[in-house]
Order: structure tokens, then C-alpha cells, then sequence
């Protein structure tokens, strides 16, 4: 009898290790968290006829085997600035042209090899209009997505980036400070050059973004097959000990 209960406690000890090791897997495919921080910096000031430049920059990047894509949307003000065309970016860092979009404003950014740590991604040149009517004004990217490819691939799928914007002002320099991610971004009231560094943490999806992906329905299924085909063989194995 003391031998039938030690072999049961040991069956049963088992099978639990095996359910605990199957959802551990299912936890670090679905629930890895990626994230990668942007920020535009500019040294300069709002001059009517001069040219304003500012810097596309990778604050950090913590995405495994990294990023190779970038997404965004560029918003600046009309009024103040002439039309930007792609002749206005110049890719750094090895990144490719990027591809600019006049009329939705939406640029994409490649490059051959994954980047894993903080760098230029390509600078902007805007026009002051003359005259210029205001004393600063906001460039910022919106709706910024970063991704390493399919999930599937070995990749990252999409990260959610939060949007990063600097003001420009006629005499003030810049100064750098981070702003609170928000649903619907908020327009700065500051008045100095500002370079606005934000961040954010989203899980690993599938491009295209399908929730928690297929590979992780499919592997809780197979936990909870297992779980159930375990129960009955311990049962069964408990019923032929006794």
C-alpha cells in the first residue's frame, strides 16, 4: 500500500511539472514585452527664410533581435513651414531614403541590418516661410510604429511607439523633457525648442496584429489537451496501482 501511494504521488508530481513546463512556453511566446523609445532633437531657432533642421532619433530599442522598420506620421505647421518633399530627409546610420507620402504625411523607414541600440534615424529640413507669424511651432511624428518582422520569422512584430515632437522658437534654446503617453496627444504649452523623448511597452504580436496569434490559441490548446489526456492517464495509472 505505502509503495501504490509513493508511485501515485510520483505520477501525479510529474504530470504537474510537465503542465507548468507547457505553460511557461505558451507565457514567453505570448507575453514577451518589446519596447523602443524616439525622440526629435533640434538646435534650431524660428527664423523667417532660414532652413530648420531636426534629427529622427532611436532613444533605445529593446526588441530582441531588434528593428528594421519604421512607420510614422509627420505633422508640422503648413503656415509656418514650406511643403516637405523626400528630398528633405536624409537617412542616417546606414537606414535607407525614407519613403515620404505628401499627401497623408506618412513616412516609412527601412534598413537592411537590425538595430539593438540608440541612433539617428535620418534628419528634416524644413523652410521657414517669410513671414513667419508665430513665435514657435511643433514638429512631431504620431501614430510611430517600430517593428523586427513576423512574429512567425523570429521577428518582433509591430511596436507601439509614443509620439515625439519638438517645438521650434524664434530665440529660446532647446531643452529636453518627456511627456505622459496619452490616448489622444495633447499639444505642449512650452515655449522653448523642446525635444520630447517618449516610450512604450507593447507585447509581442503577429504582423498583422491578431491579438494574442495564432501560435499562442494553438499552444494553449495543446496545454489544455495534454492536461486533460494526463488526468485521465493518471487516473487510470492510479486505478491499475491499487
Amino acid at each position: 500500500m505505502k509503495n501504490n501511494t509513493k508511485l501515485k504521488s510520483i505520477i501525479a508530481i510529474a504530470l504537474i511539472m510537465m503542465i507548468i513546463a507547457l505553460c511557461t512556453g505558451v507565457n514567453a511566446a505570448t507575453g514577451e514585452a518589446y519596447s523602443v523609445g524616439m525622440s526629435l532633437t533640434s538646435n534650431s531657432k524660428l527664423n523667417a527664410g532660414d532652413t530648420v533642421t531636426v534629427s529622427v532619433n532611436l532613444t533605445s530599442v529593446n526588441a530582441g533581435n531588434g528593428i528594421d522598420t519604421i512607420t510614422a506620421e509627420l505633422d508640422y505647421d503648413t503656415n509656418v513651414f514650406e511643403a516637405i518633399s523626400s528630398s528633405d530627409f536624409t537617412a542616417s546610420s546606414g537606414w535607407k531614403a525614407p519613403s515620404y507620402a505628401a499627401s497623408s504625411k506618412m513616412l516609412t523607414l527601412q534598413k537592411d541590418s537590425k538595430v539593438k541600440a540608440a541612433e539617428t534615424v535620418f534628419t528634416i529640413s524644413l523652410k521657414v516661410k517669410n513671414p513667419v507669424n508665430v513665435d514657435s511651432t511643433k514638429i512631431s511624428l504620431k501614430d510611430i510604429t517600430a517593428s523586427g518582422g513576423r512574429v512567425s520569422d523570429g521577428g518582433t512584430g509591430d511596436i507601439t511607439v509614443n509620439n515625439a515632437s519638438v517645438t521650434i522658437s524664434k530665440t529660446k534654446d532647446a531643452s529636453s523633457n518627456t511627456e505622459t503617453p496619452t490616448p489622444t496627444p495633447t499639444p505642449s504649452t512650452t515655449t522653448n525648442n523642446t525635444t520630447v523623448k517618449d516610450t512604450t511597452t507593447t507585447k509581442k504580436t503577429t504582423l498583422p496584429k491578431t491579438g494574442l496569434g495564432q501560435a499562442g490559441v494553438i499552444a494553449i490548446v495543446v496545454v489544455a489537451i495534454i492536461g486533460i489526456f494526463s488526468y485521465a492517464l493518471y487516473k487510470k495509472i492510479a486505478k491499475d496501482v491499487k
